[in-house]
């Protein structure tokens, strides 16, 4: 006999995109942390890809204000030039806002307008005399009566944003939006048609973990799901991450992940290029750690890393 005082948990996952087991769960909200040269940016371009491989990657934001140089990064990446955003611009965030809401009032528009198609269609499929049929319907679409169309068949667009070399910008000011927008990620862009939020995945690539000046913010650091640490010969830096991972592993667990992660192994991977991938809340089965995003490791001395295939 149930009692009303339980705790009712609500069906249903924070993740709503479909990802392969062996990825990550989407939307994210991705800190990855290395000095210059560390590989970043290739990380991030190659996770960029492996959502695109999955049919999980509709439409890509770029803060940064280095694109020119870094063109060729993107390249087969879904980035329109219009979406890419200075991050001093102060209004950054609010065109972040209005990307994904302009989504949104595209797929209402179009289930509006299949809505009412399929209006005219039942009426004019029962036969009733043309005088009859609704006249604003046969003026809406014409002699050509052409079902709507949406770019993605009515499926709702997946959208990320990756904000790049932006430490010490305005982006990360105090009065950017900037953490309320992180806070809301997942709820952004609520479409009354699907009754639900498009929501957007949110990257950012840093050199500097904590920073005391326009740097990523506690706000963002402890919303994150996931967090790619590259190697680092700051001892401040490393223990400043394991207390705030503290939440599922040990200080001396992360140490020794960290450890195993920047460890050359025979496979040909380079100590100064590794990372350590942390996954909050990764798929059943999985670890919460990787080394590189393809090998799972655990946090026990000698443990062995487990191949994605």
């Amino acid at each position: 006999m149930k009692n009303y005082l339980d705790i009712q948990v609500p069906k249903g996952s924070a993740f709503k995109i479909q990802t392969d087991k062996s990825f990550v769960k989407l939307h994210q909200l991705l800190c990855v942390v290395g000095r210059r040269g560390s590989g970043k940016t290739v990380l991030i371009v190659n996770f960029l890809r492996m959502m695109k491989d999955q049919g999980c990657l509709d439409k890509l934001i770029l803060i940064t204000p280095t694109y020119q140089s870094n063109k060729a990064n993107f390249k087969g990446l879904p980035v329109d030039e219009d979406n890419i955003i200075d991050p001093n611009d102060p209004t950054a965030v609010q065109q972040i806002r209005d990307i994904v809401d302009g989504e949104r009032d595209m797929l209402d528009a179009y289930y509006d307008q299949l809505e009412r198609y399929n209006e005219l269609m039942k009426q004019i499929k029962s036969r009733r005399p043309i005088e009859e049929i609704d006249e604003d319907l046969l003026e809406e679409f014409g002699e050509k009566m052409e079902k709507p169309k949406h770019y993605l068949d009515g499926r709702k667009p997946v959208i990320c944003c990756f904000v790049d070399d932006a430490l010490g910008t305005k982006i990360y000011g105090n009065k950017s939006g900037l953490s309320n927008l992180v806070i809301l990620h997942r709820h952004l862009g609520v479409s009354k048609a699907l009754e639900s939020a498009l929501g957007i995945t949110m990257i950012f690539a840093t050199q500097s973990y904590k920073s005391n000046v326009y740097g990523i913010s506690p706000t963002i650091r402890n919303n994150c799901t996931s967090l790619a640490v590259f190697q680092t010969k700051s001892d401040k830096e490393l223990q400043g991450i394991a207390e705030e991972v503290a939440g599922f592993c040990t200080k001396e667990e992360f140490m020794d992940v960290y450890e195993q992660a920047m460890t050359a192994c025979g496979c040909g991977c380079k100590p100064e290029h590794n990372v350590l991938f942390i996954d909050t809340s990764p798929h059943e089965g999985n670890s919460h750690f990787r080394k590189n995003m393809n090998c799972m490791i655990y946090p026990r001395v000698g443990s062995q890393e487990k191949k994605i295939d």
